[in-house]
């Protein structure tokens, strides 16, 4: 713990000697040159277009130079530039998110902590943080709870990824990129009209392979990687004030082995030994229509969805094999209707989704087979308005309610037991915020998030197979300032969060390992972000994030002991990234990450847990009208920090090893 708060106060030092150095070279620049401003940034984060720095949200944004220049190619990789945001690698393509401490340390359908919105389709499986990002206008990482507007699973924040929309401008670009372990990736996207003014079509697609670096030491085979990605925008303006898109996507799986040792620590380094290779040919499709009709100062919005996940994979462990086959089917729809005319603006609307899954997965053993055979099926509703009221020139009073809905309906047809489940809950918000002038604005927020209850069907005899909903209290405390004619950007936010009616697993009989789902426990979760932008010359661009939680069990324990105290799980103390980028007009571009973890705790004794630790990325290049050639790395060091113990047992997920490679990038 020392070694940790020690590393902890050296990293507060750099980075505060960071943003006094940034200030002191933009004064001693700025004295002299007239370098560019940073490019002002207009998010839809309260479902209305603002400019960010208005915006009385803690959020970290990326725009699409911004994605191009850390090479984000999918959600997962937005992670390490956001201030109290991870997502922990589970093995074969899974994620466990967690903002601000609040985590998701149930793998459920039922339950999930945060809501992902790709073009209006709310994602609410663990695979969609690999959704593949191509023609990306931005993407919003929106930090606390966000029911008001999005409902029961954005009880810690929201994700909400833009397409680019296309237009009257006939553009294309081809990318190629070759790396480190046979790696090969090939891009295309083109985008113009149809029918000038009227009808607009985008089209990207993506190949992606890899050599594996998990060996199975039986068979002598990798858990080599494969996917195949593509997306159709199609875009229609009959008049001036009605637009209709259709985004569709589909993304396809074709992988090999696995990265991960589930039962016991295999010997050798990054290796398991079973005598089943394995697969992963899983699919995911995606459908959104989105129609805009503007009449006078009100806008109307629909927006219908459908998102399908197809799960055929083959897992092989030491001591069984996991052929999975499920499908899961999402529907949705949004109506709102919003004004934006001063002082007075407000957004309402009704939401409604459907979910459909159906399991017909087997856990194969030497000696027998386990069929599971289970259905589950949800519907909901929300309805929900937002306000934003200008009191005067200074002060605005924002606030929303939100009342959602739904029922769920569980089947498992081995056993002929069927439950149902049916939450409500309502979601404030308010907030005062206070535009002192242009360049500095000031908020508080208390926020309610909540989420929703859910199956857990490995219950113990005698034990209830399901749990309620967990609620929160957010109090937060933010600022967003720009200085030097806004060259430089520092936005800042405290937050106090009450979880109660935690979701938790209980052991119910001492020294047994069975247990079930109960909302048993209560914690607290308080820290801080910051996030700073430096233009300092008319090349130079400096990063900076930082977030620190610390989130702890105030009350939580079972018949195996007393977790009170203890650290929350998959959620680290801190993150952090440093990084300077370098881009002239004779087309020489550099830049350099550093981005880092603190120590994460896999259990709720706080036995295991994965050290601190640090990765370092790096991309040089020359850039012209046309075409683009880059060297890049990702994680240059070779570090390791693998996740040691993550589900008990002794088990192993292996961390990805360095990656060299040169990018090409034709433009037409």
């Amino acid at each position: 713990m020392k070694r940790i708060e020690k590393g902890l106060k050296k990293l507060k030092r750099k980075i505060a000697l960071i943003a006094v150095a940034s200030l002191i070279l933009s004064q001693n620049i700025y004295a002299d040159e007239n370098p560019q401003k940073l490019d002002s940034i207009t998010v839809t984060a309260q479902k209305t277009e603002e400019n960010i720095q208005e915006v009385p949200i803690s959020m970290t944004v990326f725009d699409e130079v911004t994605i191009e220049d850390k090479k984000i190619e999918s959600i997962k990789d937005i992670a390490p530039y956001t201030s109290n945001f991870v997502l922990l690698d589970k093995g074969s393509g899974y994620s466990a998110p967690s903002i601000r401490g609040i985590s998701n340390t149930i793998t459920t359908l039922s339950s999930n902590n945060m809501s992902v919105m790709v073009d209006g389709i709310p994602v609410s499986y663990s695979h969609g943080f690999n959704e593949t990002l191509m023609d990306i206008e931005r993407v919003e990482v929106l930090k606390g709870p966000q029911g008001t507007l999005y409902g029961k699973e954005a009880q810690a924040g929201v994700i909400n990824v833009i397409t680019k929309k296309p237009d009257n401008e006939t553009m294309g670009k081809i990318g190629v990129e070759l790396g480190e372990d046979n790696k090969r990736q090939y891009t295309l996207s083109v985008n113009g009209p149809i029918v000038e003014d009227k009808l607009f079509v985008g089209v990207s697609a993506k190949h992606y392979e890899k050599d594996g670096f998990v060996k199975n030491t039986l068979l002598g085979e990798y858990n080599d990687k494969e996917n195949n990605y593509g997306k159709a925008h199609l875009r229609y303006t009959p008049s001036d004030n009605l637009e209709m898109s259709l985004i569709s996507s589909k993304l396809k799986y074709d992988n090999k082995g696995k990265d991960y040792v589930g039962a016991i620590i295999s010997a050798g380094d990054r290796s398991l030994s079973t005598d089943v290779l394995g697969y992963d040919k899983s699919s995911i499709t995606s459908h959104a229509l989105k129609v805009s009709y503007d009449i006078n100062d009100y806008l109307l919005e629909s927006i219908t969805t459908y998102r399908n996940i197809k799960t055929d994979a083959l897992r092989a462990s030491a001591n069984y094999d996991h052929d999975h086959n499920e499908e899961h089917d999402k529907y949705a729809q949004e109506f709102r209707i919003s004004n934006s005319s001063d002082p007075f603006k407000w957004v309402a609307g009704v939401y409604t989704d459907k979910d459909e899954d159906e399991n017909s997965s087997s856990y194969i053993y030497p000696t027998f087979v386990s069929p599971v055979r289970t259905t589950e099926e949800s519907d909901s509703v929300g309805v929900f308005i937002h306000t934003d009221y200008a009191i005067n020139d200074k002060f605005s009073f924002i606030s929303g309610v939100r009342y959602d809905k739904d029922n769920k309906e569980y089947e498992d047809k081995t056993t002929n037991t069927k439950l149902e489940l049916s939450n409500n809950e309502i979601s404030p918000k308010v907030s005062l915020k206070y535009q002192h002038n242009q360049e500095s604005m000031y908020y508080t927020t208390i926020s309610k998030g909540y989420r929703a209850g859910g199956f857990w069907t490995y219950a113990p005899s005698g034990y209830s197979p399901q749990y309620d909903e967990e609620t929160l209290w957010n109090y937060e405390i933010g600022a967003k300032n720009s200085f030097f004619d806004n060259r430089l950007i520092v936005n800042a936010a405290i937050f106090y969060m009450k979880i109660d009616d935690m979701q938790v697993k209980v052991h119910p009989i001492a020294g047994s390992t069975q247990a079930y789902i109960d909302n048993a426990a209560k914690a607290t979760s308080k820290g801080f972000e910051i996030e700073l932008q430096g233009k300092l010359t008319d090349t130079i661009e400096l990063f900076g994030t930082y977030g620190y939680t610390n989130v702890t069990f105030d009350d939580y324990k079972d018949s195996n002991g007393d977790y009170s105290g203890n650290k929350n799980i998959f959620a680290p103390e801190y993150n952090y990234s440093i990084g300077i980028q370098y881009r002239d007009t004779n087309g020489y571009f550099a830049r350099v990450d550093v981005n880092g973890y603190g120590e994460t705790y896999f259990d709720k004794e706080n036995e295991n847990s994965r050290d601190a630790y640090h990765l370092v990325n790096a991309k040089i290049g020359y850039e012209t009208e046309h075409y683009d050639i880059y060297l890049y790395g990702k994680n240059i060091f070779d570090k390791e920090y693998n996740s040691v113990s993550m589900f008990g047992g002794g088990g192993i997920i292996y961390s990805p090893p360095r990656e060299i490679g040169v990018q090409l990038t034709y433009r037409f």
